[in-house]
């Protein structure tokens, strides 16, 4: 190699020696592997540096890594050793299209480069990551590593002296590196793919040589098989290939059965990193997956609780392994040692029973509809459907994220053709939110998709949502609902008849509380049935000002599913208040409580006479029955059954669901204890703890948890236990069988943790007032349960309080929260998602003529035209937004 043995001389007599850094920064070319041999033949760190950083970057690299030499064809770089030729001495040069090198087998034959030095070097090699996610960081490997790597993945693919070698990748990245030494190491020929050089030309001069070995990374095989296509002859000349090597991006199933179909052979797919090198390489004996991990590397899955998963199962992929980066490079250019052998690449995938490694994509996991979920992962769903895809989060208040889906379609099929294509593929709340049509996606120079390039077409072609947004109060200061398109003095209310039958109904309620007490008893304490009663009383004041404020229009027909508790009130808000805007209304009782509802409404319905109807259906009937016909449906329940109701509905459909939130009760630091106490009790409390208001977590500060506990025992104590018809009794007997049986499983799984009462009676029913005591950091289950329990946990701080609040888990899940004592900070950071209440409860908050909830999908919804939004509910709000059927009614006629 005189070449070789010339540009070290030359790069020796400008200094450089052992230790040095020198940065290789030109494109792909028969001299950049010049002075790659070169430079490790003189123990120098080598640099890697992609030729299509901007001069910004390249000067950052350069200060960081305290680099003496840059070596490279661009502006602000040196000149190459040799004088700049592009080409290399050897069977075949082509300085326009490609060029091969041979190199012998035999290592006797040539002296240089040597290697043995190099191999001791801690920072032999500097490669940069991506920089996704903020600055990139200098990636320090030592040439030990990279050399025993390269052997195990030589052995692996079954590299042989005679094959040759022609890697479609760039040389300063991990991959294309690999490939380059594992030439020069093992033999063979090696084909210079260049910036500029065509794929057809490159393959041609490849199969020129006796083409046996091709690496590159998935966009550029979608581009081989549009070619062969177009020259079928070139799929017979490219026989010789024994190899068909993918990396750099992850591999979709469609691409990889295409290739196999068209030309019976398999791409062997492998997984690697700039930090480790190679992981898991598919050898041609197994072309599964990228094949087991290398001799040396384990692998494993893990949760995001950084848990270890079983086979089959999707979580980030892990690695542990010696050959793991040197360190990071610091400020000041010297090395920041890893703490240890293993690395959390920050990928998703997951392990066959084999051991095979199926990477998906990047971890950045995103919360929508309740769900998680990985933009990657839904990109490879799609190209199931034959979408080459990539899938782009964009942050959004309400939804948590909208999805676009940038597809690369040559033939150019409209969006809605992708969108019926998806649906067969993707669950309903993987849906897109948008879809975008590309000739080709846009690509990095390493071939993988571009992702701040998509970030930026994906934003720039969303178009704005006709939801008002960035707004928790949906009334302006003057009253007057934001968006809406008629004026209130030019609105008339759609049945203003049957204002006089809510007024009667109000008044017969107030007039014999006695007899709507007696059914409520039934299922709840007196106090709470008195209490049911005022709001039922307050919301019907306020209906003909609800309806004229919100100005519905006119819906044909309403189906209801009642929720299991709060009967009465239920019956105003879903039932009456509704009647003034709705012309017929279904509606289903809870099984739990349909004898309840069916009296309160043989009691009320001959006194308003509305064409309100009650049917005593199974769930299934009710849905293939009333609900296939209307244009509002509102459930209230568990939010898994909502959502297998929802899927079997037509877009035009508006759909509202009221579930549960976790309600967080947080106390500060400076509360005044004892009203948290009181006030925690009666909310906990209300309805004997079977109400969705009630807190399922208090945060305590560790510094006053135990007076809290002290406070809390003493009002609990003061609570006397009595049947529903006692008036002073604090509370009851639980009403629902389902909340005995959990709650009873609760406390006995948690029995460690119990702090005050814990005992439980079956006969009477009771269930004796109980708080657990949690630490911060212990998993707590907080499911809602329809009992009086208080999980109380102590923190530590606020800003960790305020991380776990602001966690999915609790956004997922927000409807309401209370803050007691001074602390604006938290307060922020719950109003983000959650109706918040400080030094109040939400039962002080609640108004009925007003929305109330929050911006967790998992606590309610509006879905409407294949799109769901989490926001605060009101039934009236919801319709003058949603059904444009339902247009507003003018004065002066129907």
């Amino acid at each position: 190699m005189a070449r070789v043995s010339g540009a070290t001389g030359i790069l020796a007599r400008r200094g450089i020696e052992p230790g040095s850094r020198v940065m290789v920064s030109g494109a792909n070319s028969p001299q950049w592997v010049v002075d790659l041999l070169a430079l490790i033949h003189l123990d120098a760190s080598v640099v890697l540096a992609d030729h299509r950083a901007s001069p910004a970057q390249r000067a950052q690299m350069h200060a960081r890594a305290r680099v003496l030499l840059d070596i490279g064809d661009g502006p602000g770089t040196t000149a190459a050793p040799t004088g700049g030729s592009t080409t290399l001495t050897g069977a075949i040069a082509a300085p326009t299209v490609g060029s091969t090198t041979p190199r012998p087998a035999s290592s006797a034959t040539v002296a240089l480069p040597d290697v043995a030095a190099w191999a001791r070097r801690q920072d032999a090699a500097i490669s940069w990551s991506s920089g996704t996610t903020g600055t990139p960081k200098g990636i320090v490997r030592s040439g030990r590593s990279i050399l025993d790597n390269l052997a195990l993945s030589a052995e692996r693919m079954e590299y042989r002296p005679d094959d040759v070698f022609l890697p479609v990748l760039p040389y300063s990245h991990q991959y294309g590196l690999s490939l380059v030494l594992c030439w020069w190491l093992g033999g063979g020929t090696l084909v210079v793919y260049g910036p500029t050089t065509r794929l057809d030309r490159a393959l041609a001069l490849g199969v020129d040589h006796g083409l046996t070995v091709v690496d590159a990374a998935p966009s550029t095989y979608h581009s081989l098989l549009n070619l062969l296509d177009r020259r079928p002859a070139l799929a017979n000349a490219l026989e010789m290939v024994r190899a068909w090597c993918v990396g750099g991006a992850p591999l979709g199933r469609t691409l990889a059965a295409r290739f196999h179909a068209r030309t019976g052979r398999h791409l062997l797919d492998g997984y690697g990193a700039t930090e480790v090198g190679n992981i898991a390489l598919a050898p041609l004996a197994d072309p599964v997956g990228c094949g087991t991990p290398l001799p040396g590397v384990a692998v494993e899955v893990h949760d995001e609780h950084g848990e270890p998963l079983p086979a089959g199962r999707l979580g980030e992929l892990v690695v542990r392994s010696e050959g793991l980066m040197t360190g990071h490079l610091g400020e000041d250019g010297e090395i920041v040692p890893v703490p240890g052998p293993v690395h959390r690449t920050g990928d998703i995938g997951l392990l066959d029973d084999a051991g095979r490694v199926f990477p998906v994509g990047r971890k950045h996991a995103v919360h929508r509809d309740g769900h998680t979920l990985y933009p990657d992962h839904l990109a490879e769903r799609a190209e199931s459907a034959g979408a080459q895809a990539q899938v782009v989060a964009l942050p959004d208040e309400r939804l948590g994220c909208r999805l676009v889906f940038v597809i690369a379609d040559p033939d150019a099929h409209e969006p809605a053709h992708w969108k019926r294509e998806l649906r067969t593929v993707l669950a309903r709340y993987e849906q897109p939110d948008h879809i975008v049509v590309l000739p080709a996606l846009p690509l990095t120079s390493t071939g993988k998709p571009n992702l701040a390039a998509l970030e930026k077409i994906a934003m720039t072609s969303l178009p704005a949502s006709h939801h008002p947004t960035g707004a928790t109060d949906p009334t302006t200061a003057s009253g007057s609902v934001v968006g809406a398109t008629v004026s209130t003095t030019d609105y008339r209310v759609p049945f203003p008849d049957r204002i006089d039958a809510l007024r009667a109904v109000r008044r017969f309620v107030a007039d014999n509380e006695n007899a709507v007490v007696d059914i409520l008893t039934d299922i709840s304490p007196h106090h709470t049935a008195v209490a049911e009663i005022q709001s039922f009383l307050a919301t019907l004041d306020g209906a003909e000002e609800e309806i004229r404020r919100t100005r519905p229009g006119r819906v044909p027909l309403a189906a209801v599913f009642m929720p299991s508790n709060i009967p009465l009130y239920s019956y105003a808000l879903h039932l009456l208040v509704a009647s003034l805007y709705t012309d017929r209304i279904a509606f289903r009782p809870s099984s739990q409580i349909a004898g309840q509802l069916r009296r309160l409404h043989d009691l009320l319905a001959p006194i308003h006479g509305l064409p309100v109807e009650l049917f005593e259906l199974s769930q299934r009937k009710f849905v293939t029955g009333p609900v296939r016909e209307a244009d509002l449906i509102v459930f209230t329940g568990n939010y898994a059954n909502a959502e297998t109701i929802r899927e079997g509905l037509a877009e035009d459909q508006l759909f509202l669901f009221f579930g549960h939130g976790v309600n967080p009760f947080v106390i500060a630091p400076d509360a005044d204890l004892a009203r948290a106490a009181h006030d925690v009790t009666r909310i906990r409390l209300h309805n004997s703890g079977q109400d969705c208001f009630g807190p399922d977590v208090v945060f305590a500060p560790q510094g006053r948890t135990e007076e809290f506990l002290g406070l809390l025992s003493a009002e609990l104590v003061s609570l006397r236990f009595g049947q529903n018809d006692d008036p002073g009794a604090g509370y009851g007997p639980i009403y629902y069988d389902s909340a005995l049986v959990n709650c009873s499983d609760y406390l006995v799984r948690h029995a460690s943790h119990i702090r005050h009462g814990g005992r439980i009676d079956l006969p009477s029913r009771r269930i004796e007032p109980t708080v657990l005591l949690w630490g911060y950091d212990d998993k707590i289950p907080l499911d809602e349960m329809f009992a009086p329990v208080f999980n109380v946990v102590a923190y530590p701080s606020a800003r960790r309080l305020r991380e776990r609040l602001a966690s999915p888990f609790f956004s997922e899940r927000a409807l309401g929260a209370m803050v007691y004592g001074n602390d604006p900070e938290t307060v922020r950071v719950l109003s983000k998602r959650h109706q918040t209440c400080v030094n109040h409860t939400l039962l002080d908050a609640e108004d009925g003529n007003r929305p109330f909830g929050g911006f967790g999908m998992m606590a309610n919804y509006v879905s409407y035209g294949g799109e769901r939004h989490a926001e605060p509910l009101l039934m009236s709000q919801a319709v003058a937004r949603n059904l444009p059927a339902a247009a507003p009614v003018a004065v002066g006629g129907e």
